[in-house]
């Protein structure tokens, strides 16, 4: 290929000397340059791949449009489309290349050999999934791997794809529609196939070898099944020799990276700290070489790479190499996002959230709100563009900004942003009431808890039962089902409004409202004979035992006239010598 590029020239020449065969001529050998042939060569750049392809397919296309064309020329256009799709691709022109390969299969008379077909067909699910589009790309995705699963391509062929190729783009279509385990399946036998290769085969897939290895090592870290994941991921790491870093730098730094990355995942996952550590420090260095040659495809990384860091340092107790990690991460999400706010907003949302969340446990309250608040922005900017993908975050963030301005004391702020969270909430779970009904009772909560330390303790109890109604019909249903995974959840609630409900009942008395004061002890009352929780038992004799030591005179005739009953006093029974307390009983 080296050669051929270099007599392009005279291929040229040759076309202007001779518009039939010198044109076929040179359009064959600008397919021979689109397409690298040898592998110890560095191939060209996609951009100069393109703009040969775009010459190839206006030679072809001119010896179609003869007076009387052959039809070995209208196969040859066929050819330069479909290679110009692929060109395409790799510039991350998706759209366009989907266009192309419409056209390629639009051209009349076209001959296509089966390993053309298949090419075809993989390109086809490339763009289509490439344009976020996996549920079109699964059918091609499928077809191609059927086709190469029949074929075995000449030699001038297997440049153009081949199974292994074919099944890696099934196994990213399957990843895509959540189909983890037809994925790995599909992932392990493409790393199969590439572990057989011959000698002479293997430079040729040197770097597809360690694409594949990589995103398996990916999709088993996904499916929690870290041990596998280790062992290959260091085969790929072992497969990234110096040759495919030089032929290839900016490719295969960049899936270096992410293996990386994985890896200290999967060692965190299995308890080695200090290799999970040494690992991250590895892929972050990696990344800053990266950056270093392409800032555009090496900051993405190196941001992913920071984030590994301090959520490792964060494990080992290192909290001021986490922050100094996290603060660089968010810098620099901070510039790509100034250029590129519809990519990049998300990534600096999740920086600061995390940022937030670190100063927050180091007790620097105020950088973690200015954190939180600028995280929101991003969340927020982000969301109007995306409602879909991105609201759930949204309302995360706004939860824990409105609990950092509560502790702030900005209790107003508070609960505009809880308000905010819970309306959020609640539109979530019209049309995904499993994933988001829970939540929609913890953020409740929180407004709860911000409303009754502003003193609106009426607005704040109607929270705290509303949350207590949602997790009580969902504890009852996990408890049948034999998880109890809102248990705890339910417990909140209840040590929530039985504080809400003992202040309510003190700020009724202490302004003579008797009847209302008497109203909630009730309630606090059936709240304790409801749960089981010690706290909520010891409020609610606090409360009793306040009232009646402090409005003997007017709580209990008051009680008397509402209830016909004597005001209760109350008995905790002993069990056993673990100085365990029974529910209270009422005497």
């Amino acid at each position: 290929m080296g050669l051929v590029r270099t007599l392009l020239p005279l291929s040229r020449a040759a076309a202007r000397l001779n518009t039939r065969s010198g044109r076929r001529l040179h359009g064959a050998a600008l397919m021979r340059c689109v397409v690298p042939y040898r592998v110890l060569l560095r191939p060209p750049s996609p951009q100069r791949r393109l703009a040969w392809a775009e010459e190839a397919v206006a030679v072809c296309r001119a010896l179609v449009e003869t007076a009387a064309p052959r039809p070995r020329h209208r196969d040859d256009l066929a050819r330069s489309l479909v290679l110009h799709g692929h060109a395409l691709q790799l510039v991350g022109r998706s759209e366009e290349s989907r266009t192309a390969l419409d056209a390629a299969m639009a051209v009349p008379g076209a001959r296509w050999s089966p390993a053309q077909r298949a090419f075809l067909l993989l390109l086809q699910a490339q763009a289509r999934f490439e344009l976020a589009r996996p549920d079109d790309a699964l059918g091609p995705a499928e077809e191609c791997v059927a086709a190469y699963r029949r074929l075995l391509p000449a030699r001038r062929d297997r440049a153009l794809g081949g199974l292994p190729r074919a099944l890696r783009t099934y196994a990213m279509v399957l990843a895509a529609l959540d189909r983890s385990e037809e994925s790995v399946a599909a992932y392990e036998e493409c790393a199969g196939l590439l572990r057989t290769v011959s000698t002479g085969e293997l430079g040729r897939v040197a770097l597809l070898r360690v694409l594949v290895l990589g995103e398996l090592t990916s999709r088993l870290r996904a499916s929690g099944r870290y041990e596998e994941a280790l062992s290959v991921g260091r085969e790929a790491r072992d497969a990234t020799d110096p040759m495919i870093l030089w032929a290839l730098p900016d490719t295969a730094r960049s899936s270096r990276v992410r293996l990386l990355t994985d890896l200290a995942r999967c060692l965190e996952a299995t308890g080695d700290l200090p290799a999970a550590r040494t690992t991250a420090e590895e892929a972050v260095a990696e990344a800053r070489n990266l950056a270093g040659r392409d800032r555009g495809a090496g900051e993405p990384s190196l941001i992913t790479a920071l984030d590994c860091l301090a959520d490792e340092l964060g494990e080992l107790g290192e909290s001021a190499a986490e922050l100094g990690a996290r603060r660089e991460a968010v810098d620099l999400c901070a510039a790509l996002a100034a250029q590129r706010p519809d990519v990049y907003d998300p990534l600096l949302a999740a920086c600061l959230e995390r940022l937030a969340d670190c100063q927050d446990a180091s007790g620097d309250r105020s950088s973690a709100l200015r954190a939180s608040e600028r995280g929101v922005a991003a969340q927020r900017r982000a969301a109007d563009l995306d409602p879909a993908a991105h609201e759930p975050r949204l309302a995360r963030m706004l939860a824990n900004l409105s609990r950092l301005r509560g502790d702030d004391g900005d209790l107003d702020g508070a609960i505009g942003d809880a308000r905010e969270a819970v309306a959020l909430t609640r539109r979530l779970a019209e049309s995904d009431w499993l994933a988001h009904h829970a939540l929609t009772a913890r953020r409740l909560r929180l407004l709860g808890r911000a409303l009754r330390r502003n003193g609106d303790l009426g607005a704040a109890v109607a929270c705290y039962e509303e949350s207590e109604s949602i997790l009580a019909a969902a504890s009852e249903a996990s408890e049948a089902a034999g998880t109890g995974r809102h248990a705890a959840d339910l417990g909140g609630t209840h040590i929530g409004l039985a504080r809400t409900l003992g202040a309510a009942a003190d700020a009724h008395l202490a302004d003579g409202r008797t009847d209302d004061a008497v109203l909630a002890l009730r309630s606090l009352l059936a709240l304790t004979r409801r749960t089981d929780r010690s706290d909520v038992h010891v409020r609610c004799v606090a409360a009793f035992a306040q009232a009646l030591a402090e409005h003997r005179d007017t709580v209990v005739p008051a009680w008397r006239r509402e209830t016909g009953e004597d005001f209760p006093t109350f008995v905790y029974r002993w069990s056993g010598t673990g100085g365990e307390r029974r529910r209270p009983e009422v005497n």
